[in-house]
């Protein structure tokens, strides 16, 4: 079969001695190739969000090259689904409790994510390893991030334009995204069920005005897997 796919391989193969050469030189061109695709810099476009969600930022969509702090899973989530339904690919590290059905009914393409729910003490550099491949990367709050492994990372996204959204603190991050209030509907006198819920979210820069908007959630097929205690 002479397709393109196996004359790139064979091409590789001709030129790679093992295994390990034909990994390392698959992974270049994949690194180049969302290089030309993502641009970076300054100029770089931002990386679409949902529209429920254009309202926080400034360019309407993720900065090329940016860290975000991230307080709610459910804001995380959402920020994956427009990337994936364009095609990227998006990467979940450190969160074992990701909910596969929430992130589903939040619009999010499973053939575009990668979950690496206990990287160990390794979250840090798993991340910088996938932004060398994936447009968004999520690394959940309790990984510990010294000052100089968060500079090489912000460095390693910058050169990439890749995106990371932080489920915690991170110095100098583009804004702090949090869930602000949250309406929960269905529930009557003593029966009912979670339906839908009303959610006010806010970003907040470095210096300039907070951002808020307001949307609802709805026909949700695991509500449980989007409640969340830790409003900011």
């Amino acid at each position: 079969m002479n397709t393109g796919a196996a004359r790139a391989w064979d091409a590789i193969d001709a030129s790679a001695s093992n295994r390990t050469d034909v990994l390392a030189e698959l992974n270049g061109r994949i690194r180049s190739m969302q290089r030309n695709t993502l641009g970076a810099g300054a100029e770089a476009p931002v990386i679409p969000v949902v529209s429920e969600l254009t309202g926080l930022f400034p360019g309407g969509g993720l900065r090329s090259g940016g860290v975000y702090e991230v307080l709610s899973p459910i804001l995380a989530t959402m920020l994956l689904a427009e990337a994936t339904r364009r095609g990227d690919w998006v990467a979940v590290i450190g969160m074992p409790d990701f909910s596969a059905a929430a992130a589903a009914s939040l619009g999010v393409d499973f053939e575009r994510l990668i979950l690496v729910p206990h990287p160990g003490d390794q979250g840090v550099r798993v991340s910088a390893t996938l932004a060398d491949v994936m447009s968004v990367v999520v690394l959940g709050g309790s990984a510990a991030v010294a000052s100089a492994e968060a500079q090489r990372l912000e460095a390693r996204l910058r050169r990439t334009g890749s995106v990371m959204l932080r489920l915690g603190d991170w110095p100098g991050s583009e804004d702090r995204l949090a869930i602000a209030e949250r309406h929960w509907s269905g529930l009557r006198s003593g029966h009912g069920h979670l339906a839908a819920c009303r959610i006010t979210a806010t970003a907040r820069g470095r210096g300039g005005a907070p951002r808020r908007v307001f949307f609802t959630l709805s026909e949700m097929s695991d509500p449980s897997g989007l409640i969340e205690h830790s409003n900011e």
